[in-house]
């Protein structure tokens, strides 16, 4: 039966030979090998050079718990990629937690930890965690990844009704104010919407930041950290001045403020571009997936078991932010965040060749 599965069901899978997995870096051994699983398996001198590259360039990979992770994660999304039917790639997806569980319980073990059953969480209630009295999101293992609890899923099926919605807008509202400190409430701008690169030079040179901020000709390097009430509005503000373009390179990006300055930014015809980390792009609460199904902004990823980290913006190819500064809940309302808002020409035109490299790229 699987014989006669293949002949009929399946295509011919495509050859491989050694010279093209002898310089391949991770990414492309995976997607080169998976299609040719079967040639490798049955070949054991193919089989040999393949598994001695494999150690090579998994060698070279760091070995953090969460890297190993991510690293099998990889490999199984490799594979899912190479399948022809749903129904092994359904396999592979639940062999691919089986997997993972059990490398997360012998790390743990390995570091000491004391490995408890955990609860399965309410699948209608989010996935939380608390700190200090606060309840958190938690959609990574790093502190950048934490939104307050409230986030919505980033791809919904369906719009939920008006009452529905009021009713998680009032509950997301409660816990912001349990989380905010005083002084970081409150979010306005301070540059009118659409009032473009003029009114931002004016702003930060006439009414922001006195002389040190202000440099020769008309520049200014504005600093910003967080939390903060005027730091966040002097970063939206930037946003809603854009006229022409608004282009995005930022690790993690939830904060539904921010995607509604991006959306108003669209709705004025401003041409938005945005660079996101893969994972990221994926967890809950993230905005990118639906920036772009909903309202067309496109957006891009990369595909590594790194983090693509960078955290800058460049708007009307004349305003630079760029900082610590992840454009989520936590760090807006949690962390302590930086950012640097400027019109230096020379950093914005470094900062705009590296993005379009990376547009490019991804």
């Amino acid at each position: 039966m699987n014989v006669l599965y293949e002949l009929f069901c399946m295509g011919t899978a495509p050859s491989i030979s050694e010279s093209e997995i002898k310089n391949a870096n991770f990414q492309q051994l995976l997607s080169k090998t998976m299609p040719s699983a079967k040639q490798i398996i049955n070949d054991d001198h193919l089989k040999q050079s393949v598994t001695a590259r494999m150690k090579t360039v998994v060698g070279a990979k760091s070995h953090s718990a969460s890297n190993t992770i991510r690293t099998v994660a990889s490999m199984f999304d490799a594979a899912s990629q190479a399948c022809e039917f749903d129904r092994e790639r359904c396999m592979l997806e639940w062999l691919q937690t089986c997997v993972t569980t059990a490398v997360e319980m012998a790390l743990a073990e390995a570091n000491g930890e004391t490995i408890k059953p955990q609860k399965q969480p309410d699948p209608e209630e989010p996935f939380v965690v608390e700190e200090r009295g606060l309840r958190y999101d938690r959609i990574g293992a790093s502190d950048d990844e934490y939104v307050p609890s409230g986030e919505e899923d980033a791809v919904v099926p369906a719009a939920p009704s008006k009452k529905k919605q009021n009713g998680r807008k009032k509950k997301k509202k409660e816990e912001e104010d349990q989380l905010v400190p005083e002084e970081a409430k409150g979010a306005s701008a301070f540059i009118s919407r659409g009032a473009g690169s003029k009114a931002v030079v004016k702003y930060f040179t006439q009414q922001q930041g006195g002389p040190s901020s202000i440099l020769s000709d008309g520049y200014y390097a504005r600093s910003y950290f967080f939390p903060s009430k005027d730091s966040f509005n002097s970063f939206i503000s930037v946003l809603n001045s854009a006229k022409k373009t608004i282009d995005v390179c930022v690790f993690a990006m939830t904060d539904d403020d921010v995607a509604d300055a991006l959306i108003d930014a669209k709705n004025r015809n401003v041409t938005i571009r945005i660079i996101n980390d893969n994972q990221q792009a994926a967890g809950k609460g993230a905005d990118a997936v639906r920036l772009q199904a909903d309202h067309g902004i496109p957006y891009k990823t990369d595909n590594t078991t790194g983090y693509m980290h960078n955290k800058f913006a460049i708007v009307d190819g004349a305003t630079l932010i760029n900082g610590s500064f992840n454009w989520s809940k936590g760090a807006r309302f949690k962390n302590r965040e930086n950012i640097i808002i400027t019109n230096i020409p020379e950093c914005i035109k470094e900062f705009q060749k590296q993005f379009d490299s990376l547009w490019a790229e991804f």
